[in-house]
C-alpha cells in the first residue's frame, strides 16, 4: 500500500523520483565504520597465557543482529577460574554493543558470574571497566589488536577501597586454524 501510494505522489508530481528513489534505500543502522572497530575480536580463537604459553581455552566471538552486537562464547579448558566448590570448568558468554557513545558489555557464566562493563578506545585499546562494585572489586578489561594478528587481552581488579590494580589474566587471543570443532559446551 505505501509503495502505491508512493507511485501515485511522483506521477502526480507531488514529490520528485529522485526523493521517492531514496525513501527506498535499505538503512543498516550497524553499517557505520564506528560499530565495526571491535571486528578484530570477531572469530574464533585458541587462548593461551601470556607468561607460561600453556592453552587456556577457546573463544567463538561473531557478529550478530545485522552486526549490531558481538556475542562472545568461552570455554576454559584449565582450572585458572576454578573454585574449589564448583566441581566444573567455567564457560562463559558475553554480548557487546555499541550504545552511540561507549561500548557496554554483558557478561554471564557457569560459575554464577555476571558483571555489565562499559568504556570505548583510547590509543588502539578498548578499555571496559565496572562502574559498580562487584563483591566488592571493580573490573577493568582491556582488548588490543597487536602488529602480528593476535589479540591481547587482560583483566584487572581491585579492591573498592583499593587503588592498586590486580592482574586476573593477561591472555593472548591466535587465530584457530584447525580444522576440528570446538569442544563441546
Amino acid at each position: 500500500m505505501k509503495n502505491i501510494l508512493l507511485l501515485i505522489f511522483v506521477m502526480a508530481g507531488l514529490i520528485p523520483a529522485a526523493v521517492a528513489k531514496e525513501t527506498r534505500r535499505p538503512v543498516v543502522p550497524c553499517a557505520h565504520p564506528m560499530f565495526r572497530v571491535l571486528d578484530f575480536w570477531v572469530g574464533d580463537w585458541k587462548v593461551y597465557h601470556r607468561e607460561s604459553g600453556e592453552l587456556a581455552g577457546f573463544d567463538r566471538v561473531g557478529r550478530i543482529l545485522k552486526g549490531c552486537a558481538i556475542q562472545q562464547s568461552w570455554i576454559s579448558l584449565d582450572d585458572h577460574f576454578s573454585s574449589p566448590m564448583v566441581p566444573f570448568r567455567m564457560n562463559g558468554k558475553s554480548l557487546t554493543a555499541f550504545n552511540g557513545t561507549q561500548w557496554v558489555q554483558f557478561w554471564v557464566d557457569n560459575q554464577a558470574g555476571s558483571q555489565l562493563i562499559k568504556g570505548g578506545f583510547k590509543d588502539g585499546v578498548l578499555t571496559l571497566k565496572s562502574e559498580t562494585p562487584i563483591m566488592g572489586h571493580i573490573y577493568k578489561l582491556t582488548w588490543q589488536k597487536q602488529k602480528d594478528g593476535t589479540v591481547s587481552h587482560i583483566a584487572r581488579r581491585r579492591k573498592v577501597e583499593d587503588e592498586n590494580w590486580h592482574i586476573l589474566f593477561d591472555f593472548i587471543y591466535r587465530r584457530n586454524i584447525s580444522t576440528g570443532p570446538l569442544p563441546e559446551k
